[in-house]
């Protein structure tokens, strides 16, 4: 409760110190000069073309928030329902300010309690909706005040101080208590929020990621690598990062004792796909390689790709479609501060690997309680996860039993928009 009060209390001072913000940050800058305009042009919507439908707010502040949505703002039913959607990051607000998945699009306001209460009146706003970890203190208590309905999807608390530590318990449960249902994905999750709100107005449904990242398979472009690639064996290493490197280059140095001669014999191919594609992170990996006396080709060279067992990929935004050409998948930054979406791999029926510091991904979490997913521990365990490429019924197996996890696991939109309304 302390915390929370402390949060009221700095919220005059906090909006004093947004016009210095403003100079020295752009997206701040951008956002809070094109408040208002966003907020115009989504009211004019509103009042034209609401008819009788009911208002409902759906937010993401960034586009990771905003994929997340995009299922569940597919199935719903846009003759009952007005669907405003708000963001908060001025990059997504310009890519998707027309998207047509919603009737209206602005910013959302900074989260002030005059701010709150001008925009839901001027909104006319009946449901409020947000996901995942994206909470606004001072909009949740408005919103219960006005008699607003408020939902969170995609709950994901998962760290023990958020229910353990007395202070940021008090907060949490202040805050949490002003949602009308939570919709989270496994009763691990259920158990944790039930540390600070009643279990009647939880629901285990699942993760609207399932479905998006599904729709975005069957969108997937071809011919992204040449397909060689599809038929040797594949290993792809997702999103890594510099702490992975002395792990995975000694499993490769190891695994593959004659280096290029033995990925040949073997037709294997490795797909390495950095967290970050800057000139310095791709001259690392490059001399690991080099040191290896391995062959490689970038993305980039696609006149090279046909020919080479190795590709250093060097564009962004590929990686969840390049995952259907692998049989093995490690997942960086389990070494570091902690890993990367398991979500892609899974429903490709890669089988998995990735550091100790995966808690954070309750899907990861339940991939290793399963043994549907390695935890790598020294460049040894990395090692012997590459061995399993050499064991074809262990490989069936694990395939086998991850495509049945993931059959159980899709297409939560539509249930989640039951729950909520």
């Amino acid at each position: 409760m302390l915390l929370y009060l402390l949060y009221w209390l700095l919220a005059p001072i906090l909006w004093l110190l947004l016009l210095p913000a403003c100079l020295v940050n752009k997206k701040i800058r951008h956002h809070w000069l094109n408040e208002n305009r966003s907020w115009k042009s989504a009211s004019i919507k509103i009042k034209e073309n609401r008819r009788k439908r009911i208002v409902v707010l759906f937010h993401a502040s960034s586009a990771g928030e905003f994929e997340q949505l995009q299922p569940i703002l597919n199935v719903m039913d846009r003759n009952r329902f007005f669907i405003l959607q708000t963001f908060f990051s001025p990059t997504v607000y310009k890519s998707e300010k027309n998207t047509l998945l919603a009737d209206a699009v602005c910013y959302h306001p900074f989260d002030f309690f005059w701010s709150a209460l001008f925009f839901f009146r001027r909104m006319n706003i009946q449901y409020y909706i947000t996901t995942r970890n994206d909470i606004w203190p001072t909009h949740l208590y408005t919103a219960k005040l006005m008699g607003i309905k408020t939902a969170l999807i995609n709950a994901n608390l998962y760290r023990e101080s958020h229910y353990k530590f007395y202070l940021i318990r008090s907060f949490y449960r202040k805050v949490f208590s002003y949602f009308d249902s939570i919709v989270t994905s496994s009763d691990r999750l259920k158990k944790n929020l039930m540390n600070l709100v009643p279990e009647n107005i939880i629901h285990t449904i699942g993760d609207s990621r399932f479905d998006r990242v599904l729709e975005r398979k069957k969108a997937a472009e071809d011919g992204l690598l040449p397909d060689s690639y599809i038929k040797s064996k594949t290993i792809i290493l997702g999103s890594i990062v510099p702490s992975d490197y002395p792990i995975v280059f000694f499993g490769i140095k190891n695994y593959y004792s004659n280096r290029q001669n033995n990925i040949e014999k073997k037709n294997h191919r490795l797909i390495i796909v950095p967290h970050e594609i800057d000139a310095n992170n791709l001259q690392k990996i490059s001399n690991n390689l080099n040191l290896l006396g391995i062959d490689f080709a970038y993305y980039s060279e696609k006149d090279k790709l046909q020919e080479s067992c190795v590709v250093i990929i060097n564009k962004v935004g590929i990686l969840a479609d390049l995952y259907r050409y692998a049989d093995l998948a490690y997942i960086g930054a389990g070494f570091s501060a902690g890993i990367h979406s398991v979500l892609e791999p899974a429903i490709y029926n890669n089988i998995i690997s990735f550091g100790p510091k995966f808690h954070i991904v309750d899907m990861a979490v339940s991939l290793a309680d399963m043994r549907l997913a390695i935890v790598i521990h020294s460049r040894d365990d990395f090692l012997l996860f590459l061995g399993l490429l050499d064991d074809n019924e262990k490989l069936k197996e694990i395939q086998q039993k991850m495509q049945n996890y993931i059959g159980k696991k899709i297409l939560v939109s539509k249930k989640i928009i039951n729950a909520i309304f």
